[in-house]
């Protein structure tokens, strides 16, 4: 029980640095920490990330920066939407088993290009491209939304983060899995109920 409750503090110790960073940030007071030569050559010869951002490919969200973090803090991955293939779901495995890294969070964001491309793409003939196909999924629950991008964008998370859960629970018990959703326009982030 012990190991438990230190285990939940340390998580939410994790979870209240990015949340913190990613409020600095939105107020233009981000600290730009760990970014010096003195933290580069701390992390030239071993990584020991703090968290995983799963997220999209977007120009406008660069995870280091929405969450002032620095060389070494982070451990990354991108495609547009947060599409996961086998070369996703291998890396995120390896930060969580060899990185032992506690935390995935899976990041989307507020007008997302691969998904409006989804849900028009369902008004269209012709072929889709297997990124449009992972999205569609999303789509279906959403149909009566008044806002269905948003919607869209928050259910993908959603079952993205759930997808993430099957894969990595029988490989440890420590990762917890979380979805959040960047909003472009106030630059905060949103924690998703699963």
């Amino acid at each position: 029980m012990e190991t438990f409750n230190k285990m939940a503090k340390d998580m939410d110790k994790i979870i209240e640095r990015l949340i913190e960073g990613n409020h600095r940030f939105s107020k233009g007071e981000a600290l730009r920490a760990n970014i010096s030569v003195s933290r580069r050559n701390q992390v030239a010869d071993s990584q020991n990330p703090f968290a995983t951002v799963f997220g999209c490919a977007d120009s406008r969200v660069p995870p280091e920066i929405i969450f002032d973090c620095g060389l070494g803090d982070l451990f990354v991955i991108r495609t547009a939407g947060h599409t996961m293939d086998n070369a996703v779901i291998e890396t995120i495995k390896f930060g969580v088993q060899s990185l032992n890294i506690p935390l995935v969070i899976v990041l989307g964001h507020t007008n997302c290009g691969a998904l409006l491309k989804a849900i028009e793409s369902q008004t269209k003939e012709g072929s889709i491209s297997w990124i449009v196909e992972q999205i569609i999924p999303a789509i279906e629950p959403c149909r009566e939304a008044t806002e269905l991008l948003n919607c869209v964008v928050k259910e993908h998370i959603r079952r993205t983060t759930s997808q993430l859960q099957n894969i990595l629970a029988p490989l440890s018990k420590k990762v917890i899995i979380l979805g959040a959703c960047y909003d472009l326009h106030t630059g905060l982030l949103e924690i998703l109920e699963a």
